[in-house]
This record gives C-alpha cells, sequence and structure tokens, in this order.
C-alpha cells in the first residue's frame, strides 16, 4: 500500500485526532468509541489510553513532516474553543486555520472507511498547497459539555436531485466532530451546489469555509448540551442540508446559508 497524500510507500500508522489532544482526557483507560458508516460498517466501543483512532495509510515522511506542521499550526486557534477559553470573536485567518484542519482531519477519517470517497487529486493537493477540496462546507459550533473530549463518524451521502444525464448518481460525505466543548461539521459534496440549512439551525452553526468576509462572534448563543446532544444534533443538521444547482439557485434568487 502507498501513501494516500504523496504515493510513497512504506505507510504507518497515523492518529486519526492528534496526541496533543490527551492533555484534555482524564486520567487512566477511557471509554473509546469508533464507528464507521456504509461497507464494512461496525460500532465498536472498548477501552483504550489516549486517543489511539489510526489508519495505516499514510507515509513517516507526510505524518512527520507537512501533518505535523499543520497540527502545530492549528493548535494555537483551536485551544481556546476546546477548553472554552474567553473568546469572542474568531479572525479570518483563524477561521482559515481551523477548516485546513478540519479538512484535514476529515480526510483522515473518510480514509477509516472501506471505500474513502475523496479521489486522490484532492489528497495530493492538501499535502502540495493546503488546499481544501472544492465544494468542500466547513460550520462550527458548541456544546455546554467538555465530555466526551472526542467523538466523530462519516456519513457517506447520496446527493440526489443534482446530478446531471447520464453520469453517476453523485455521492459525498458528511464528517462532524465534538473535540471538547467544539463542534465542527465538515461536508463534501463532490458537485457544484449551493447549500441552504433549516433555519433552525441559525442560531447554533456558523459556516467559516468557504470564507466569511468577517470575523465570527463565538460560542453562538445555542449549543447542544452534552455528547449525546451533540450527536443527536449532527444527524438533524445534516438531514436539514438542502443541495441546489447553481442553476436552480440562480433562479429563484437563492443564497447559501
Amino acid at each position: 500500500m502507498s501513501c494516500v497524500f504523496c504515493g510513497s510507500s512504506p505507510v504507518t500508522k497515523e492518529h486519526v485526532f492528534p496526541q496533543w489532544l490527551n492533555q484534555y482526557l482524564p486520567p487512566g483507560r477511557q471509554q473509546t468509541e469508533q464507528a464507521r458508516y456504509g461497507a464494512g460498517a461496525y460500532n465498536v466501543t472498548r477501552q483504550s489510553l489516549g486517543l489511539d483512532f489510526t489508519v495505516k495509510k499514510v507515509c513517516a515522511p507526510c505524518n512527520n513532516g507537512w501533518m505535523s506542521k499543520l497540527e502545530t499550526a492549528s493548535k494555537g486557534a483551536l485551544e481556546p474553543l476546546i477548553i472554552r477559553q474567553d473568546l469572542d470573536l474568531i479572525s479570518l485567518q483563524q477561521q482559515r486555520q481551523i477548516a485546513l484542519w478540519a479538512t484535514k482531519t476529515a480526510m483522515m477519517a473518510d480514509q477509516v472507511q472501506q471505500e474513502p470517497l475523496l479521489p486522490s487529486h484532492q489528497l495530493r493537493r492538501m499535502r502540495t498547497h493546503q488546499a481544501i477540496p472544492r465544494g468542500t462546507r466547513v460550520w462550527l459550533g458548541s456544546c455546554l459539555e467538555r465530555n466526551p473530549t472526542v467523538t466523530s463518524h462519516t456519513v457517506r451521502m447520496d446527493l440526489t436531485g443534482v446530478s446531471t444525464p447520464d453520469t453517476p448518481q453523485p455521492v459525498g460525505f458528511f464528517c462532524p466532530m465534538k473535540i471538547g466543548h467544539l463542534c465542527i461539521y465538515v461536508y463534501f459534496p463532490a458537485v457544484d451546489v449551493v447549500i441552504q440549512h433549516a433555519r433552525e439551525f441559525h442560531l447554533s452553526v456558523a459556516r467559516i469555509w468557504p470564507r466569511r468576509s468577517s470575523d465570527l462572534p463565538f460560542p453562538p448563543p445555542v449549543q447542544p448540551r452534552n455528547g449525546e446532544a451533540f450527536e443527536a444534533f449532527a444527524g438533524a443538521f445534516r438531514e436539514s442540508l438542502y443541495l441546489y444547482t447553481p442553476e436552480e439557485a440562480a433562479e429563484h434568487g437563492l443564497k447559501e446559508s
């Protein structure tokens, strides 16, 4: 097997979530939940020391090189949101860094799947250009309770209603992540669309990618109360996402939520 980011071999185990998050875990062994959806689906609950979600598809130079540098560059923007440190605004630069980190992490979560969805050229551009794939959306939210420190899963999405004649039905994926108090929702629809979500979510999530034009007030006024409520919220938010082709959006005067 070769590295999904650069094509080199051999590959080593890479953590889906960075090890610096372990400092926020309580001492001793914790209950770890891993979930995979679609072909080869499973739900596993086990005891672990630290965050050991790993996938053996990345070479050591990528793991210890650009990926390590991205983690280091992102830590300062992420930590205040994870521990709910006093923070009124997230700057445009911080938003871009968080979106980049969230996309890379979602890419790793996608690689845990039996059949990853992101094409190889987009993984390679993440390595060479730190480029978020075209069409990717990233929203931020928050949770009132810090624990569980990390929970995540990915869901394959069949994108009905936006395919062109005589082409395969497009698919995408949705990856919600709760990291301490911080909630991140990454959506990759794989086709050019305009996305709207139900009005009831406007006070809970804010899109940071594609770029906003201003700093982001944070945290949002409405938040899930705990990890279980976050998972229910993430599912409801995913179900509310509605996709329009650019032509439909222009015809009806619709803008991105």
